[in-house]
């Protein structure tokens, strides 16, 4: 995630937790109300892109109803602390992994401030209460710390419609299991008047040649999910006790995005991507999609195997080989599309493939 707006108090127990074999940076999160409200969501557009493998962009468009008269009322964005083989402390006064963080309300953009909480009993009587740092004596720095916080700001609605988009980045956790995930809270939009939102589109975009997961947490079959590119899917079914916990979706995609959408989107899950470390996988016995992972393949032991990794490029796109043997081993992975209209070229292929390519020569 990892990695996708406030006060979620359902998330206050579901938070993930790790170890020092990894990190926990953040989650996405709604936009939501301090006080109880009349105001619903008529519609929200929220696009998750995963950039250079290193941090989530996040862009929300809303279209919240107000049918009574003008109010001014508080709404924030809960983000908790990170966790795990980090530093948590606040930088310059803001959480330490999430940056660009705005909010424009019908084309006015809003001014926040960021108020550090330590429970969720924070925001009684409509108010935001934040901690006196100065006297708290919890952790306040380290792998793990006593507070989190909650970006707020006071929003004038007009009655009739109004236009949010928001934005911020927050950095993708990771660990030994996980070459990286996101998780994103969409349980807070329950917190509207209407308890759901009357038109939800989800588009999430990693980039090209990735494999990765996503729990049946808000969604039940493949059929939920439109691929706008070139990818396929398969189920996965947990188990306790195992690495794959949750049912889940797992996605192959070659280029494009992926999409969810819903009308009167009851939401009853919260969204967790992750896409699988591959480690001490030996003698090639299964080589992944992601650029980012090329450093876990291990060294070829005889030519043919250099042949299967000096045409890795080609069969990420799809390339029908003639060779059968190259065919046969392509054929194993997972997440191989077979593309008969496909002709290699390398003059187009990324220089980090062609650098690929020149060393298994």
């Amino acid at each position: 995630m990892k990695k996708h707006i406030l006060l979620i108090l359902l998330m206050l127990s579901g938070y993930s937790v790790f170890a020092n074999d990894g990190a926990f940076f953040a989650k996405g999160n709604q936009l939501i109300p301090i006080n109880e409200t009349d105001i619903t969501v008529r519609k929200e557009i929220l696009t998750l892109k995963k950039i250079r493998n290193q941090f989530i962009e996040v862009t929300v468009y809303y279209e919240f109803f107000n049918p009574k008269e003008d109010k001014k009322i508080t709404v924030g964005f809960e983000a908790f602390s990170p966790e795990g083989d980090v530093d948590g402390s606040p930088k310059n006064g803001k959480h330490p992994y999430m940056r660009d963080f705005t909010v424009e309300l019908n084309n006015s953009i809003l001014k926040y401030d960021v108020a550090y909480v330590s429970d969720s009993l924070y925001n009684k009587n409509g108010t935001i209460k934040s901690l006196d740092m100065t006297k708290f004596d919890g952790n306040k720095s380290g792998n793990y710390v006593d507070f989190f916080y909650v970006y707020h700001f006071e929003a004038n609605f007009k009655k009739g419609l109004n236009i949010v988009k928001h934005t911020y980045n927050y950095d993708l956790s990771g660990s030994i299991d996980y070459n990286y995930d996101f998780e994103y809270v969409l349980t807070a939009a329950n917190r509207w008047a209407n308890k759901q939102i009357d038109d939800f589109t989800l588009i999430i975009d990693n980039g090209e040649f990735e494999t990765f997961s996503i729990n049946k947490t808000f969604f039940k079959t493949s059929d939920e999910w439109l691929i706008n590119g070139i990818g396929k899917t398969e189920d996965i079914k947990g188990s306790k006790n195992a690495f794959v916990e949750n049912d889940a979706l797992k996605f192959h995609l070659q280029k494009g995005n992926i999409i969810f959408q819903k009308k009167n989107f009851k939401v009853n899950g919260d969204l967790f991507l992750y896409a699988q470390n591959y480690l001490g996988i030996q003698d090639l016995e299964y080589i992944p999609f992601s650029y980012y992972q090329e450093d876990k393949i291990v060294q070829p032991k005889n030519d043919f195997q250099r042949k299967v990794l000096k045409n890795l490029p080609f069969a990420r796109r799809g390339y029908v080989f003639q060779n059968q043997d190259l065919n046969q081993f392509y054929k194993k992975m997972d997440w191989y599309i077979p593309n008969p209209n496909y002709q290699p070229n390398a003059e187009i292929l990324t220089d980090g493939e062609k650098k690929w390519i020149e060393k298994w020569k």
